[in-house]
């Protein structure tokens, strides 16, 4: 938990305008509207690890979104099961970070393409 909250201390800088987050109305525009598709897309894969989903849906919303974008959203979801609603890990949040990378690398450059590296790194 103490390294989730410094992860979480740490990533408050990249609140800018630079990863399309507008602090007024605090929403993270191109996540916001790319999650639901996220979600349905990662639904045939509900047997895989909480890992597994973690890296691929970072993927899939990085190949759509910012690197930092993808990485507060991971961070707020950590933080949401934080205050009560889930089960927080710094590894979920280490796999968000792995699946970002993928994509932002160049590595996976489609969505099956997150969905076979992601595999390989969370069996």
């Amino acid at each position: 938990m103490k390294q989730l909250i410094i992860a979480l201390f740490l990533l408050l800088p990249i609140s800018s305008a630079s990863a399309q987050i507008s602090i007024g109305d605090k929403r993270l525009t191109c996540s916001r509207s790319h999650i639901p598709q996220a979600q349905k897309w990662i639904e045939p894969q509900s047997s895989r690890s909480d890992k597994f989903k973690h890296c691929a849906v970072s993927c899939y919303l990085r190949l759509r979104c910012s690197s930092r974008e993808v990485l507060l959203v991971g961070a707020l979801k950590e933080f949401y099961d934080a205050m009560g609603y889930g089960n927080p890990e710094f590894a979920d949040f280490l796999a968000d970070y792995r699946g970002m990378r993928l994509a932002r690398d160049g590595r996976a450059r489609q969505d099956n393409d997150c969905v076979r590296l992601c595999s390989q790194q969370y069996p």
